[in-house]
């Protein structure tokens, strides 16, 4: 919700999607593109400039919700109704985990971001673990001006290359 507040400030038309509330099914390249939550979200994310990746770290990496919705909603049906909904976006990662050390987690899931759907993917990314939260649940202050320089980087991102000339599709 600290970046949802945040984009509101830098006038960003955002909203927050939240995997728990949507209840995508597993992936089976068939079915899953008639669920309504699968419509639901390649429409969102299709139709979107940018898009945050909010993840806690389990085991040196984002979280199986997130890499399942990417998968999905990435996806081409076999029918080539629609394209996968991620080409092209750009990404910021924010995580949080206990420890200091997991910082590199989501790179494997950014690496295929750029790789598959030729994605820009932010250098200014949020990562925060238990030592970044004062004792009123509160960000410290080195923290919260990671947040704000990682959105405002996220948001002038994507309106300079909103009129890029090119789109891109699965392609090697």
């Amino acid at each position: 919700h600290l970046c949802l507040e945040k984009l509101d400030t830098l006038q960003a038309d955002c909203e927050l999607i939240d995997l728990q509330d949507l209840q995508l099914p597993n992936f089976d390249n068939r079915t899953i593109y008639q669920t309504s939550a699968y419509e639901e979200l390649h429409q969102k994310i299709d139709h979107s400039d940018a898009l945050v990746f909010a993840s806690p770290v389990y085991n040196w990496g984002c979280f199986a919700e997130l890499k399942k919705m990417v998968e999905a909603i990435g996806s081409t049906p076999p029918d080539k109704s629609v394209r996968g909904a991620f080409f092209d976006k750009v990404i910021t990662f924010v995580n949080s985990a206990g420890l200091p050390h997991s910082y590199m987690a989501y790179t494997s899931l950014a690496n295929s971001m750029m790789l598959d759907f030729k994605c820009i993917v932010s250098p200014y990314n949020l990562y925060v673990h238990n030592e970044q939260w004062d004792a009123n649940g509160a960000l410290v202050q080195a923290a919260q001006d990671r947040l704000n320089k990682s959105m405002k980087v996220l948001v002038e991102l994507a309106t300079l290359l909103k009129p890029r000339t090119y789109t891109s599709n699965w392609e090697i």
